[in-house]
């Protein structure tokens, strides 16, 4: 399948952003994108104030990233308070998420608005400087200004829930100056710029991961790059899904894969999908049409 048409394209859901019987509930929400990190901090808590103690949530609610689909999504978030998107939640109540969780909501509902959106999957710089660590966020249309714009509804919670912070690490994200309505190119790149980072201008690969060292190098950043691709292609992955010639395992990139993704990156760069043929695209990466049929 060709994009020729691709604002249209990201204003319609695809499977995994679509709210189903839900879509009820997320009519309300606001299309100010700063309301809109308003309303979805109502709902969702990041990870990371939990994994840092911060918050203490039931541990049944600690597998609530596993949930794959907006309208899964939903339902949970309906099941443990119906109440209006407005309204404010105790901690109990909110579905855990991480980046991709609070972006694939941004997105469902800016598309629900029929304004174009999706995720993009790369790497954040505001962790650790000259460190490229795993992220997502969420990009849509600005018809006014004819661009996409970034937007990073992961770091708005970090500024929503700023009283709770340790002072210096709240005081340190002050100083990056991060403007998480309008992401620039200097706090987050995807992984296809990523991928040319490294193979065209020296770049370490193994400043690109996470903070453990076997989850960093050349396949991860390739892994990055594939999911931006999926993503471009409405089929927005778990963090963790590795399909085809993804994966740890298969760290060993040969030089025929070398050549595909140096290609897909200089594909995923240009921005314009037009005419992109990107289930082609999955297929040379061994993500067939059954794989991807078999998503739950």
């Amino acid at each position: 399948m060709a994009i020729h048409n691709y604002l249209e394209y990201y204003s319609v859901h695809g499977a995994i952003t679509s709210p189903g019987p839900y879509k009820y509930f997320i009519e309300d929400f606001p299309r100010d994108i700063k309301e809109l990190c308003k309303c979805i901090n109502k709902l969702m808590l990041i990870d990371l104030l939990t994994a840092m103690g911060l918050i203490v949530v039931p541990k049944e609610h600690l597998h609530d990233s596993n949930i794959r689909a907006i309208q899964k999504k939903l339902k949970e978030i309906i099941h443990r308070d119906d109440s209006s998107i407005l309204n404010l939640r105790c901690n109990e109540k909110l579905l855990l998420g991480n980046c991709r969780d609070l972006s694939l909501l941004m997105c469902s509902v800016l598309r629900n608005h029929r304004i174009p959106a999706r995720l993009r999957s790369g790497f954040a710089t505001f962790f650790v400087p000259k460190k490229y660590f795993d992220h997502w966020i969420c990009e849509y249309w600005n018809e006014l200004e004819k661009r996409w714009v970034r937007v990073d509804p992961w770091m708005s919670q970090i500024y929503y829930r700023r009283e709770i912070l340790p002072p210096e690490l709240f005081e340190g994200l002050l100083s990056l100056n991060y403007n998480f309505h309008d992401v620039t190119n200097e706090y987050f790149i995807t992984g296809s710029q990523a991928w040319i980072n490294c193979r065209e201008y020296g770049h370490n690969p193994k400043d690109y991961g996470t903070y453990e060292d076997f989850l960093k190098g050349t396949w991860f950043i390739r892994d990055n790059m594939i999911r931006d691709l999926l993503c471009l292609n409405k089929i927005e992955p778990l963090p963790w899904d590795c399909w085809g010639i993804m994966g740890r395992e298969n760290s060993d990139i040969k030089e025929k894969e070398l050549k595909i993704l140096d290609n897909l990156a200089e594909i995923l760069n240009k921005g314009n999908l037009k005419g992109i043929n990107i289930l082609q695209e999955l297929e040379s990466l061994q993500i067939t049409d059954s794989i991807l049929k078999s998503i739950d």
